[in-house]
């Protein structure tokens, strides 16, 4: 026990020190500058770095007051619901017996549906005064933490029409394929 407790100050300043190097979470922009009041249904593909990719359905409401995406798994089940308002983002469970819950933490999703579905302005008003950019190129939009490349969404999300978008999240290690659904499934 005495060799392991001069350890242990080390062990918890290390610890601290890791989680200092991973950028918080951006600030979120206003629900209210959100482009549309209208439900998106759109698929979600997730494939992390290293691991197999995870493809869902997503109806994505947004109002003054609440970001809600109902994810639910290809054959109809509700996996969970992501919301966001003015208490954070959180998981909502969901009624999908024995699939597995998603490996990534409500904030993180939130944020990225922000980063593609906002406009710039909105993004760049929510980041001001803070270590985060937007910058929008004519190819791609890029999120920056401190001058550090965070994601970089292509092509620049377009607000007068759906297209599909693929955001290269360099911070969590996925790249989040975000397909716009027609009205009888197909996308």
């Amino acid at each position: 026990m005495r060799r392991i407790f001069p350890l242990l100050p080390l062990c918890l300043a290390f610890a601290l020190s890791a989680c200092s190097l991973s950028p918080p979470v951006s600030p979120p922009p206003p629900l209210a500058a959100a482009t549309t009041t209208d439900t998106l249904k759109s698929q979600l593909t997730f494939e992390p770095d290293e691991g197999e990719a995870r493809t869902l359905i997503a109806f994505i409401r947004i109002d003054p007051e609440h970001l809600r995406a109902v994810l639910v798994t290809p054959y109809g089940q509700r996996l969970t619901t992501l919301v966001r308002d003015a208490d954070g983002a959180r998981f909502e469970a969901g009624d999908a017996p024995g699939e597995p819950s998603l490996p990534i933490p409500p904030e993180w999703l939130a944020s990225r549906l922000e980063w593609s579905l906002w406009p710039r302005d909105a993004l760049h008003e929510a980041f001001a005064g803070s270590a985060w950019q937007v910058v929008d190129s004519a190819a791609s939009r890029d999120i920056t933490y401190r001058g550090r490349l965070i994601a970089r969404i292509t092509p620049v999300p377009a607000h007068d029409r759906a297209e599909t978008l693929m955001l290269d999240d360099r911070q969590g290690h996925y790249r989040l394929t975000i397909a716009p659904m027609q009205e009888n499934g197909d996308s």
